[in-house]
């Protein structure tokens, strides 16, 4: 029988057989309180679809603690690290923060996934990680630039209507004064004006 200091509980782990034996002590005699598998250790659960590529490097997965990837993704579902911890004043257990985060980042890459985001965590008293939730997520690839649809040009409105004898003969009399027709010119082209009345 260990002795052990007075009042305090011991947890003994036996050697290759996963199972644990809490000890109490009182008045520095230390004796059997239960005998059992004892509480389990991390594990790592994912909750989604399977993108169906090869995994991602771990260290090249994308981690948003906070907030939401830029860009196009969508979410293929969520992964949960679990680190029991044990003891109730003094809490001992859990895992550290990074390691949850690459143990989930692990999970989604394994399951296509190029990240997590969202990152949700719960923390035992000593301060160690206890649970975390991360949405993981793919990439999607930019959407394709649509080339705009060639609008009709709008033709000019061409009037159809025939210049009256007045507009006509306004319009021969600045050619004249331009110099752009001779004497000859004009008095031919003023008579065509006149005899169409």
């Amino acid at each position: 029988m260990p002795v052990l200091g007075s009042d305090t509980l011991a947890v003994v782990r036996y050697r290759g057989l996963g199972a644990f034996r809490f000890w109490t002590v009182v008045g520095g005699l230390a004796s059997v309180v239960a005998v059992g598998c004892g509480p389990q250790g991390p594990y790592v659960r994912y909750d989604g679809t399977n993108f169906g590529r090869p995994p991602k490097p771990v260290d090249a997965m994308e981690v948003f603690r906070f907030g939401v990837p830029s860009g196009r993704f969508e979410d293929i579902g969520t992964v949960s690290v679990s680190c029991p911890s044990f003891g109730d004043r003094q809490q001992w257990g859990g895992c550290d923060y990074g390691w949850a985060v690459h143990e989930a980042c692990t999970r989604a890459s394994s399951h296509g996934g190029d990240g997590v985001h969202g990152i949700e965590t719960a923390v035992n008293t000593a301060g160690s990680i206890v649970s975390l939730r991360a949405s993981v997520f793919v990439r999607l690839p930019p959407l394709a630039a649509t080339q705009p649809v060639a609008q009709p040009v709008a033709q000019p409105v061409v009037e159809t209507r025939k210049p009256t004898v007045e507009e006509r003969l306004r319009k021969l009399d600045k050619l004249k004064q331009d110099g752009l027709i001779n004497q000859d010119e004009y008095q031919q082209k003023r008579q065509q004006i006149l005899n169409d009345i």
